[in-house]
């Protein structure tokens, strides 16, 4: 499976959010690498406004003969219950990428700092906020199963933690959840997770994996060294595209 890399890059940023290339560039270098998958991922809000425009712009290559691309937005999940970030309507959208961009709280989300010093403080454990974390997680993506679960796990480290503070149980709860749902997970190669520990309970559950990039520039684009080595560790390659992909 791993070979003939890179053959797909399920999340990569243009300029309709926070990337340096247009949405038609990032299309144009996939074809350029020889990729067959290519899922254009920008991040978006509430109050955002121009996932209309952004669904229109993906909309012509469809079809294309050399590359399945598919349109996708990111959203941080704000609460405990899994609220995400999302405007209200995502008519054409593929994919619906669930983020912890900041740390799920009861009433809205919660700067990483902010845990973190009361985790250094003793006023939190660590128990309590990657529980908390993972079911946030897990309400978020049961409730579209167009869901990815974006770089699972990212905000771990900004809040001094790691992946080995998740025990077995939530990894294998959530995969429980994923995998019921029909929703998916990446391995995202800019920010360097999840690793095989986490991964490996969504695969033997069936869930799709994907490999992300999460690029933001022309130039790491299909560019995977993390992403590729766990899958290699795991003896698999990117899972192929469902049905309904």
């Amino acid at each position: 499976m791993s070979a003939g890399w890179p053959f797909e890059d399920m999340h990569v940023h243009s300029t309709f959010s926070d990337g340096a290339a247009t949405l038609e560039q990032n299309i144009e270098r996939a074809i350029e690498l020889g990729m067959t998958r290519l899922t254009c991922v920008d991040h978006v809000r509430r109050d955002t406004d121009w996932l209309p425009e952004f669904v229109s712009a993906v909309e012509p290559w469809r079809g294309h003969r050399q590359i399945e691309v598919l349109c996708g937005i990111e959203a941080k999940i704000l609460t405990l219950e899994g609220d995400l970030d999302l405007p209200g309507d995502t008519s054409g959208v593929d994919r619906i990428y669930v983020a912890d961009h900041q740390m799920p709280g009861p009433d809205g989300p919660i700067h990483p700092r902010e845990v973190a010093a009361a985790l250094v403080a003793g006023e939190a454990s660590a128990n309590r906020v990657v529980g908390e974390l993972v079911d946030a997680t897990a309400a978020g993506v049961a409730r579209d199963e167009r869901s990815v679960i974006a770089h699972l796990f990212s905000i771990l480290p900004k809040l001094g933690l790691d992946e080995s503070a998740v025990s077995t149980e939530s990894i294998d709860a959530l995969a429980d959840c994923t995998a019921r749902v029909g929703a998916r997970i990446e391995i995202d190669e800019r920010w360097r997770c999840p690793g095989p520990r986490v991964v490996r309970p969504f695969l033997q559950r069936g869930v799709e994996v994907l490999a992300s990039t999460d690029s933001h520039r022309l130039e790491t684009l299909g560019q995977f060294a993390f992403v590729r080595s766990t899958f290699d560790s795991l003896g698999v390659g990117p899972s192929p595209p469902g049905d309904d992909a």
